[in-house]
């Protein structure tokens, strides 16, 4: 795969923003602004190496509807935690943990639908340059 290289200009969750050095890319035709999966935690102001990486459709798929389903037991738990912490009765905690992680849940399970399954590529980040340190010795 070709290499893109670019600095980080924001991130936001597990996605960031690079401006696309065209110059250092391997790859012809770049936007300029590139929107990426950040899996290394690339910060603002990073010099980063990105690549297009292809998703298994059946693998995307239940990535994308397990999302849900864990959210709805993670917010069962949450929301049963949550009572017996304020010792109250656990219905409605339970109720309101479930609400919030599926909204957390499908969100994110859109997110990851639109950049894995439709397009079927995606370009992750997967290292960050770091320039080399010059030591003077005083000699």
């Amino acid at each position: 795969m070709a290499e893109i290289q670019g600095i980080v200009m924001r991130t936001y969750g597990e996605r960031c923003e690079i401006k696309v050095d065209k110059n250092a890319s391997e790859l012809n035709h770049l936007p300029k602004n590139l929107d990426c999966w950040n899996p290394i935690g690339a910060k603002v102001g990073d010099i980063v190496g990105a690549e297009y990486r292809s998703m298994d459709g059946t693998k995307a798929k239940v990535i994308m509807y397990s999302f849900p389903a864990f959210g709805l037991l993670a917010g069962a738990f949450f929301g049963y935690a949550q009572a017996k912490f304020f010792d109250k009765e656990p219905l409605w905690f339970i109720i309101g943990g479930i609400v919030l992680f599926e909204i957390v849940s499908i969100s994110y399970a859109r997110m990851f639908k639109r950049d894995a399954i439709r397009e079927g590529i995606q370009p992750v980040t997967y290292e960050i340059h770091v320039e080399e340190m010059v030591i003077d010795t005083g000699k």
